[in-house]
């Protein structure tokens, strides 16, 4: 098994972490539209729902991580990506902002060799969403990395204000926000 493959297997703490997030996912989808209506959207009995949401039977939620973790990371990763593409979204690994930016780039030279000649054929199109996910992970890594700092600063200016004499409270600074209509 890869290093990449143990470090997704074990990000929870435990198994049991795993299985009880799965199964509470499992659990939201079902109140999100009622067990008979879920029940009839899967083909399965409302019976077989409330079997899996007891226990008694197989999480599906949870069945899809381990088909995930069980496949190398790179075809789980794409089968990821489809499910993710069926939702309208995009699977987009977090990384270090290092590999992140390395990748990116590689993704946008590809993209832009796919549809340089004036064509786009479904695997131009597929190098074309590869580049916005490369790129979605560089944004994504560098707020977070900025949400850090913040964090810091402000702990280090409480820190310091707690060992001086009253004074006047700062403001904490602002956080960034996502603006979705703009990358």
């Amino acid at each position: 098994m890869s290093d990449r493959m143990t470090n997704r297997i074990s990000r929870d703490a435990s198994p049991d972490a795993t299985s009880e997030l799965a199964q509470q996912r499992f659990r939201e989808l079902v109140e999100s539209v009622g067990v008979k209506r879920y029940a009839q959207s899967l083909g399965v009995t409302p019976r077989q729902v409330n079997r899996i949401l007891s226990g008694a039977q197989p999480n599906p939620v949870e069945r899809i991580i381990h088909c995930l973790e069980s496949a190398e990371p790179e075809v789980g990763d794409r089968v990821l990506d489809y499910i993710c593409q069926e939702m309208g979204g995009h699977f987009v690994r977090h990384e270090g902002l290092d590999e992140t930016v390395v990748n990116a780039v590689k993704e946008c030279a590809e993209a832009i060799a796919a549809i340089s000649d004036g064509e786009v054929t479904d695997d131009d199109a597929r190098e074309v969403r590869e580049a916005i996910s490369a790129l979605t992970g560089i944004i994504i890594a560098r707020r977070r990395e900025k949400k850090k700092q913040q964090k810091l600063a402000q702990r280090n200016a409480s820190a310091s204000s707690n060992n001086s004499s009253p004074t006047r409270r700062e403001k904490p600074a602002p956080t960034d926000r996502i603006n979705r209509g703009s990358p």
